[in-house]
């Protein structure tokens, strides 16, 4: 009980300890958040622990302990919250102040979701290395052996445990919400990726000002971004006295954008009900 409530501190308030806190104390504390940022954001707890653990000197910086910034993260200009200004690689930079410690692990992940670090997203989440490697070569520290502590860090503390657990997780997603669009006015989707074995499969029940169609069907994932398949179903036209099912296929391919918890879509397709006449339709939408 008393470990709880000493975590929950920690989390919510500013340590404000006498004594430093070891590299296992650190972890000890906040690996169940290095975790969470993991399920939510698929950023490797191992990554996210080395991080912190490199950059504030396992708690103990002046930056993690008076402002709770333990990524080292600067201000930049669209940082619209608290400031204050430490000496690094030149003097009195300005960098980003947070009220708690899980503010500053929230900022880290939501830092890591711009587009300078968007392929780091395609590599496995046990693939620490080349995260490692990935991080430094998008910029996010200056010294040149960046990747290499990072590394020996996770090595050391047998930080990629943490990862394991999340990998089959991370590797099955189902994304679902609704699109908008031409032909198709709005439709309800649903996309399964399995990201090991390289496919997807769809489902959608869409209409447009003429009918409703329900279509199922799956592809090869190109990447985690890019999927390319066919799709089939039934789709009557409306208005109509009577109910007329026809058989409705399609060539479709879904183009996915991770932007912070959720996944901005494009849907693109040719579909034909005879082989013979052919029509385009577009829709776009955020599923989640």
């Amino acid at each position: 009980m008393e470990n709880q409530l000493l975590i929950l501190l920690l989390l919510i308030s500013t340590p404000s300890f006498s004594q430093n806190l070891s590299r296992q104390e650190y972890i000890d504390i906040y690996k169940s958040e290095a975790i969470y940022q993991m399920k939510k954001h698929n950023i490797p707890a191992s990554i996210t622990m080395a991080q912190a653990l490199l950059e504030s000197a396992n708690g103990n910086s002046e930056l993690a302990k008076k402002s709770n910034n333990h990524f080292g993260i600067k201000c930049h200009s669209n940082w619209q919250g608290e400031r204050v200004y430490h000496d690094d690689d030149k003097s009195g930079e300005c960098f980003r102040k947070y009220s708690s410690v899980r503010d500053s692990y929230d900022d880290h992940s939501i830092f890591l979701l711009r587009e300078r670090y968007s392929n780091l997203f395609e590599l496995s989440i046990t693939d620490y290395k080349s995260w490692a490697k990935g991080l430094k070569k998008a910029g996010y520290a200056t010294d040149p052996a960046y990747a290499k502590r990072l590394i020996q860090i996770i090595e050391d503390e047998k930080l990629n445990l943490l990862d394991n657990a999340y990998e089959a997780k991370r590797d099955q997603l189902v994304y679902s919400g609704f699109m908008l669009g031409w032909k198709d006015i709005i439709s309800q989707t649903y996309v399964y990726q399995n990201i090991t074995k390289e496919f997807y499969m769809s489902a959608r029940i869409s209409a447009s000002y003429n009918d409703m169609s329900v279509m199922f069907g799956g592809g090869k994932l190109i990447s985690q971004k890019l999927g390319v398949g066919l799709e089939v179903g039934p789709i009557t036209k409306l208005g109509q006295e009577t109910i007329d099912f026809h058989t409705n296929f399609s060539l479709s391919s879904y183009i996915i954008i991770p932007i912070k918890n959720k996944k901005l879509t494009f849907r693109l397709s040719l579909s034909t009900l005879n082989a013979k006449t052919y029509y385009p339709s577009i829709s776009f939408g955020f599923l989640r």
